[in-house]
């Protein structure tokens, strides 16, 4: 073990450098660094590529802290800036060139965003206004250019901001029917931020897709319609080039919608050209040859005779899932598609809406506000489902890799099991690189162990390995992990992180007791 010291600006925080060998053929810890958590602190980790990593932190009311770490996980430097002492932090976007950094405080009118600049390591504060009791639900940067989505008396709402010119406006969002926005992305090769709203009317919903450019002009829209008995609950769109675009989402049986429920059946993609739609593919998740694995195989086998039973009398089994789209992954002339499958749990009832979905309201949230979406799984909700019960965590049952190839055709599908995975926070966990060989590996981390498995289309090459995140200290036994968190990094390294509770009873003096750490660990495959 090496031990270094470092002393911040007002966090004066020690830093432990846990080092360790790699084994490069199974994976392995390459270097651990654990910041102490007292009182109050926390801690939220930025992975910026080959540029290493920012840790952000809120030392006390009126000051926030950026720390930058190297590839190696050395720090290279640590800034403190000043913060209205009522705003907390709530998330932050990372285009490629810079950190933006959101602040806030619930249905408050006022933003703070801090532009860090990761390379020379300096800041820049702006302050804007939007609306009042604006709840908001996506934050992405493109440039000096924010594009905030959220709510405002559960109407959808859109805003643009200039920060070199403080001017905001609200972008038109006015669509035929009832709406609301779903996810905000930023295309980096095109320069273009994607916005896709879904739509309804009674219980069908349909996809509009938008394009803007950094001016916040708007560029291009597409819509996609369901078939009569189907409804598009989501959607994520690819633009290929400036005539042909993409939108993959779920979709589900009209009649099987409602405000509290969003039941997937299977997933679409539908192909577009100069705004017109050449087609639209339906694939049902029981055609998948690998959805299912999550069940015991008693389980399997009845499901397997229920879905030939309704096929030879020409019908679908009819699904009740609900899907976490990533995006699009362009791959050749392929499109891989990764999901995750989860559902809702909650409790007892009258529960405080904001406390229960984001803004830090529950026992073992992470650091940092949050963002309130509860139209990312349910685009049916209009605004009155939370308040009879306590929203009590998602529980992921398992995550799906299909790749698709450029006219819709599924070519195959593949599926990793969840291990019991529960989070307060709805985002994605399954994590997949993808290798010139045809191999894709999908990682996920789970009570601080990392787990992984190694496919080639829908033939499994390496079964469920887990790979424990050990302090690589002698003595050490973790007794809790309350936050974990895992990212493809560069290279062959992924970078976890998260809060663990340690006790040491027979190290030597120096290691000895119990302590609350955020660690960062670097992982080599």
């Amino acid at each position: 073990m090496m031990l270094n010291k470092f002393t911040g600006l007002k966090t004066r925080l020690f830093i432990y450098f846990l080092v360790s060998i790699s084994v490069h053929v199974l994976g392995q810890g390459v270097k651990r660094i654990e910041l102490p958590l007292a009182g109050n602190a926390a801690y939220q980790a930025v992975p910026l590529g080959e540029q290493g990593v920012l840790l952000i932190s809120k030392p006390d009311r009126g000051t926030f802290n950026v720390q930058k770490f190297d590839t190696n996980l050395d720090r290279v430097w640590s800034i403190d800036g000043p913060i209205e002492s009522n705003l907390d932090y709530v998330t932050s976007s990372y285009d490629g060139q810079a950190v933006f950094l959101l602040f806030s405080k619930y249905r408050s009118s006022l933003y703070q965003i801090v532009k860090v600049n990761v390379r020379p390591g300096f800041i820049e504060t702006f302050t804007i206004n939007t609306l009042d009791r604006f709840e908001i639900t996506d934050f992405k940067t493109l440039g000096y250019s924010v594009f905030m989505a959220g709510m405002v008396r559960n109407e959808p709402v859109l805003i643009y901001t200039q920060l070199t010119t403080s001017q905001t406006k609200v972008l038109p969002s006015a669509i035929k029917g009832s709406n609301a926005i779903q996810t905000v992305e930023v295309d980096t090769a095109h320069h273009l931020v994607n916005v896709c709203f879904a739509v309804k009317k009674g219980r069908q919903t349909k996809i509009v897709a938008r394009s803007y450019e950094e001016t916040g002009e708007l560029y291009a829209q597409v819509s996609v319609d369901p078939e009569d008995d189907f409804s598009l609950l989501s959607g994520r769109l690819q633009v290929l080039n400036d005539s042909v675009r993409v939108v993959i989402g779920t979709y589900g049986y009209r009649n099987m919608q409602s405000s509290s429920n969003a039941a997937s059946q299977g997933l679409y993609i539908s192909k577009i050209i100069n705004e017109e739609t050449v087609f639209t593919r339906y694939h049902s998740f029981t055609d998948f040859k690998n959805f299912f694995n999550f069940m015991n195989e008693r389980q399997q086998e009845k499901m397997e005779r229920r879905i030939k039973k309704k096929k030879e009398s020409g019908d679908d089994l009819k699904l009740n899932y609900r899907l976490l789209v990533h995006d699009v992954v362009p791959k050749s002339n392929n499109f891989l598609l990764v999901a995750e499958v989860f559902y809702p749990e909650y409790r007892y009832q009258n529960p405080n809406i904001m406390g229960g979905y984001g803004y830090g309201g529950l026992i073992g949230y992470p650091f940092g506000m949050g963002l309130y979406n509860p139209y990312l799984w349910n685009p049916m909700y209009g605004g009155r489902g939370y308040n009879q019960q306590v929203f009590d965590g998602f529980t992921y049952t398992h995550a799906i890799v299909a790749d698709v190839d450029q006219n819709g055709k599924l070519l195959w599908d593949n599926s990793i099991n969840f291990d019991n995975v529960k989070s307060m926070e709805l985002k994605e966990k399954i994590r997949v690189q993808t290798f010139a060989n045809g191999n894709s590996r999908l990682v996920y981390s789970h009570n601080g162990g990392i787990r992984s498995k190694i496919i080639k289309g829908d033939q499994v090459i390496d079964s469920d390995r887990v790979i424990p995140n050990e302090t690589n200290v002698e003595g050490d036994k973790v007794r809790k992990t309350s936050t974990d968190d895992i990212d493809y990094w560069y290279g062959n390294f992924y970078l976890a992180w998260g809060e663990q509770r340690i006790i040491n009873a027979a190290g030597d003096p120096q290691t000895r007791g119990r302590r609350n750490v955020f660690y960062l660990n670097k992982i080599a495959y």
